[in-house]
């Protein structure tokens, strides 16, 4: 099996995400099954057009913007040498690879902004950005989501539930274990610091359990526009909070092992794979009950889901836990069997059933 799949970012690009890892975590995994996978994605100055990592061919061409022009010529011309396309569905705008090629083609979603796209784009062009989700359905005849709160707005989008299978994250369990908690209360919030990701209300909320717990550390890892603004903030509301910046995996493990709590802000997210990778590293999650964080942290099992939008509410559940020493055992357990579902490798062989069965 020949595979095109078609990604913004590459593995290697300096803000590849939880949609990154899942393309690259499958792909790798394909290869190892004895197919071939060709990553068409944007390229950074820093990195070079052509590359193969762990088996897989990464192709660069153009921004963010033009890979939508490489993307459609790239198809064109290269698509006989392929069984099957996939265009990864992240971020606002697909690629319609469905118009320039007669060959089976996949649309990968992530999630669907809805009516949230406005945090995602700018006025006025957010009204395009309406208009290319709700063009999903008449563009492709074959969806993957991941997670089923992707798959229920795909099909208030108007896609037959027929044309959707869900394939979700899957977690490297060799990789992401339970290690040794600080020795004081630890609150950890990673992710993009892109508006959507909510970074300020971490911020906010962090300030809020320092007058409960004073004992209580915060640390902020990623990077994104709006980190400027969150250590503004954290200065304005006198909170002591570390910004780590973009961090090596082998960070990320030890920051998600001694952490007691890891805290989600999206408003938007199709599934959050770092609750899941916090998860299997022995951590619980508080998060805004919001899209595929419904799954991903299971309600006063695996952790708690705040009201959306709610400080005050995402605040009080992480102080409840951190002021329970039988919850937060109780949530660290269960999170830890929680994850045990989740494998990257079972992810790769239901992905492999999805291909096999648009292509026969």
């Amino acid at each position: 099996m020949r595979v095109l799949w078609i990604n913004h970012r590459c593995p290697k690009h300096p803000q590849a995400g939880g949609a990154e890892e899942y393309v690259f975590q499958i792909s790798r995994r394909l290869v190892k099954m004895g197919h071939e996978v060709t990553l068409l994605a944007e390229k950074p100055s820093s990195l070079p057009e052509h590359e193969v990592i762990d088996g897989v061919e990464i192709v660069r061409k153009g921004g963010f913007l033009t890979l939508h022009l490489w993307a459609p010529l790239y198809v064109a011309k290269h698509s006989r040498e392929y069984d099957v396309i996939i265009d990864n569905v992240a971020h606002v705008f697909p690629f319609y690879s469905s118009k320039f090629t007669f060959k089976p083609t996949i649309a990968v979603v992530h999630h669907v902004n809805g009516k949230a796209i406005n945090r995602v784009m700018p006025q006025p062009l957010h009204f395009l950005g309406i208009a290319a989700e709700k063009s999903l359905p008449h563009m492709y005849r074959s969806f993957i989501a991941v997670s089923r709160s992707t798959e229920e707005d795909l099909i208030n989008l108007g896609v037959n539930p027929d044309r959707i299978s869900v394939v979700y994250n899957g977690v490297d369990h060799e990789v992401y274990k339970p290690g040794e908690k600080s020795e004081r209360p630890l609150v950890l919030w990673l992710n993009r610091f892109v508006k959507y990701k909510n970074p300020d209300h971490a911020v906010r909320a962090f300030s809020i359990v320092k007058k409960k717990i004073p004992e209580a550390l915060f640390v902020m890892a990623g990077d994104g526009p709006e980190r400027p603004r969150a250590e503004r903030l954290a200065k304005q509301l006198g909170v002591e909070v570390e910004f780590v910046g973009k961090i090596s995996v082998r960070r990320k493990v030890e920051l998600l092992q001694r952490a007691w709590v890891c805290v989600y802000t999206s408003e938007i997210e199709g599934w959050g794979l770092v609750a899941l990778e916090a998860a299997a590293s022995g951590t619980p999650c508080v998060g805004y009950a919001v899209g595929g964080l419904r799954e991903s942290i299971i309600d006063g099992v695996t952790g708690f889901l705040a009201r959306p939008g709610d400080i005050g509410d995402l605040a009080n559940k992480i102080v409840r836990i951190l002021n329970n020493a039988e919850l937060l055992k109780r949530l660290t357990e269960n999170a830890f069997r929680y994850a045990q579902n989740f494998d990257w490798n079972n992810s790769a062989e239901r992905f492999l059933e999805v291909i096999n069965s648009v292509t026969q």
